[in-house]
């Protein structure tokens, strides 16, 4: 019968799962009594603590995409606009939209709401 739990390739750690690694290991389990614990490696959870030692964090960096032109909150406004009233011209979803700092939507970010 095998010890682990056959999981996701590749499945990330939650930040709860990180939480409660720092937890067990602060509290003074091993390394493989906290993988067997928890369904995971023990070299995953040697790797969360071994971060937490030397960079002080667990948490995922952000992506490298493309940045973003616009904040949540724009984004919330042109969604509403968008949905309210589908068939309206591109021209006048953009009057609709409260002034911002950024340049108006174009026809593809508002095809995609």
């Amino acid at each position: 019968m095998p010890l682990r739990h056959n999981r996701r390739q590749y499945e990330q750690l939650t930040d709860f799962d990180r939480g409660r690694i720092l937890g067990l290991r602060e509290a003074g389990w091993s390394n493989r009594r906290i993988g067997r614990h928890l369904g995971r490696s023990d070299m995953v959870v040697a790797r969360c603590w071994q971060q937490w030692i030397t960079e002080g964090r667990v948490y995922h960096r952000g992506g490298s995409g493309r940045p973003r032109n616009t904040n949540d909150r724009e984004d919330r406004a042109i969604r509403r606009v968008a949905t309210s009233a589908p068939t309206t011209s591109l021209a006048s979803t953009q009057r609709h939209l409260p002034p911002s700092r950024h340049p108006v939507p174009s026809r593809e970010t508002i095809r995609d709401y």
